[in-house]
């Protein structure tokens, strides 16, 4: 399934009343070309099938079943949340045999649940993570998910607006992409992955309010865990040391080998890498461009082809503060929540070790809040 057909698959969710799900294992997509015509999906001894044509023909995952998937992540995520609700505890008193719900608490944008506590007479409705949120935790988790997953702001406002009849403007969304990436940043950080021998990176340029930037990116060639991503407006030596210095410093191993491309800013920033290392069994050995056979650059540029759709659906970032929000967020989206069809529908978060489930949004949040010092 390519980048382009997921993201297309997800506007076609949003658009509306396009998926419709007729039984545990039997769902509906409409057609975006007809829409009087209906594709029917079925589950079977675990595996999925569509009757359209794309799928029929390529024996691989359409938008339409790729509709579906999304369909259910929805429904998960919003079942996690009502679940983890109902074994709310008073941060009170730290009781929860004594909560009653009792109405809701209204805002411009919506209601939110309230809770009362018999015990020690304290109202509630926070939830870690989510303490004075206007909006419900499931709302927020959405514009979240949507947007690393290539959705625009505008894209995100309407389908908020469609299906839980809340208006929020652009600049509310990207408010909760900006503090809840940096709160799961913080605890992300804190978990450094089992790698391999051999790393990828490379680097790409992408738009900035008409301008062009560089992003790079380093990637374990067996788990696929993105490492670390840097941004900068240069692509020289100095840049490239910050960005390996980071890398090496999130992972709990250095890689044996490093596989780049032709650029000759990686010489400079691998020998300063190698500095201190008295022999050759610790200094990291340098594979570089141009690049045939076996060992080569593939993967890694097959991820810059994932972000760089991502970019495009979105559309370009706005500011440098922007962008390195973004590099912050991606790896977390990529390596925690995105199942890597290359690793049998896990997570290379649970390929490195450092998650022993995929996660979702909301689920990072309540463990980054859990986490964080008091």
């Amino acid at each position: 399934m390519t980048e382009k057909r997921e993201i297309k698959a997800i506007q076609l969710l949003l658009k509306g009343n396009n998926v419709k799900q007729l039984s545990r294992s039997n769902f509906r997509v409409r057609s975006q070309s007809n829409p009087k015509k209906w594709y029917r999906i079925i589950s079977a001894g675990g595996r999925w099938s569509c009757d359209c044509k794309d799928h029929l023909e390529r024996k691989g995952k359409c938008k339409h079943l790729c509709a579906v998937s999304y369909f259910l992540t929805l429904r998960e995520v919003a079942t996690g949340v009502r679940s983890f609700e109902s074994n709310t505890i008073c941060p009170k008193c730290l009781s929860n045999r004594d909560l009653v719900k009792s109405g809701y608490r209204y805002n411009q944008s919506g209601t939110v649940p309230r809770l009362y506590c018999k015990k020690c007479k304290h109202w509630l409705t926070e939830r870690p993570g989510f303490e004075k949120m206007k909006n419900h935790a499931t709302v927020v988790v959405a514009g979240l998910d949507l947007y690393f997953r290539g959705i625009s702001l505008k894209q995100v406002a309407e389908h908020l607006q469609s299906s839980y009849g809340i208006t929020v403007s652009y600049g509310t969304i990207y408010n909760w992409i900006r503090k809840y990436v940096e709160l799961v940043s913080q605890y992300t950080e804190g978990l450094k992955p089992n790698t391999s021998e051999r790393w990828h990176a490379d680097e790409t340029m992408v738009r900035l309010s008409g301008r062009q930037i560089v992003m790079w990116a380093l990637l374990d060639s067996e788990t696929r865990y993105l490492i670390a991503m840097h941004v900068s407006r240069r692509r020289d030596a100095h840049e490239a040391i910050a960005f390996l210095k980071k890398g090496v410093a999130s992972a709990n191993n250095r890689p044996l080998e490093l596989v780049t491309d032709g650029n000759p800013s990686y010489e400079g920033a691998i020998e300063e890498l190698n500095k201190g290392s008295e022999t050759d069994e610790g200094k990291i050995l340098h594979i570089k461009g141009p690049l045939v056979g076996k060992i080569n650059n593939n993967k890694i540029e097959r991820f810059n082809g994932t972000l760089k759709g991502r970019i495009r659906a979105m559309g370009q970032l706005n500011s440098m503060r922007g962008a390195l929000t973004f590099t912050k967020g991606f790896p977390i989206y990529y390596d925690m929540i995105r199942s890597n069809e290359a690793l049998k529908g896990r997570t290379p978060g649970q390929a490195a070790g450092i998650m022993k489930r995929k996660m979702n949004w909301f689920q990072l949040i309540r463990d980054a809040s859990n986490h964080k010092p008091k």
